[in-house]
């Protein structure tokens, strides 16, 4: 009897270390799957926030003769709308940092400090509701603070979702600068003429 009860005593005993083993990997799995799945989120909406700070940068820096005013403004209303609303979903990624009293009378997502990777996008909204009746001056100031904005929001993205290097080592070798003058001289004229009888 004493034997059987042992015996059944370690079943039960393996029984249960099994038990908690598969606990614990499925734990483990669903919590993997929850940070990939916020990864991916994340960066969707990271590329959506690059994509309205880009158009900016390039709305400000144009000059009026290089786009249609019709095609500007319908532009830059879209990147207004986009930057203020990629602000406020970026509220569910990244939440504010209690700051004592500060924003205590608000909703409870607007408590405290607003983090970094929001204020690019904040400016970006700024700016583009100040570009309309902008100057020449001030149009050039504009452009400064928007890319200024852009690069900011892309080092704090790149620290969220960016990898620590690239898949293949000749994506990730340093670049060479640009030279357009360089890269269209080195053109073939052979592969120049073909392109322009494809017209």
């Amino acid at each position: 009897m004493d034997q059987i009860d042992s015996a059944g005593w370690q079943a039960l005993a393996a029984l249960a270390s099994t038990a908690v083993a598969l606990g614990a990997a499925l734990g483990g799995f669903l919590s993997w799957r929850a940070r990939g799945q916020r990864r991916e989120e994340v960066h969707a909406w990271a590329n959506a926030g690059i994509e309205a700070l880009q158009s900016l940068v390039l709305l400000a820096g144009l000059q009026p003769e290089q786009i249609e005013i019709t095609e500007a403004r319908r532009r830059l209303w879209a990147v207004t709308f986009a930057t203020s609303i990629l602000t406020e979903q970026g509220r569910l990624f990244f939440r504010n940092k209690p700051a004592g009293k500060l924003g205590i009378t608000k909703a409870r997502a607007y408590r405290g400090r607003r983090p970094a990777i929001l204020d690019a996008l904040i400016a970006g909204h700024n700016a583009a509701l100040a570009l309309p009746t902008a100057n020449a001056e001030m149009r050039a100031r504009l452009s400064l603070v928007v890319e200024d904005a852009l690069k900011s929001f892309v080092t704090l993205v790149q620290y969220e979702v960016g990898r620590s290097r690239s898949a293949n080592p000749a994506a990730g070798r340093p670049g060479d600068s640009i030279d357009l003058q360089r890269l269209l001289a080195a053109q073939d004229p052979m592969r120049v003429a073909s392109r322009l009888e494809g017209r």
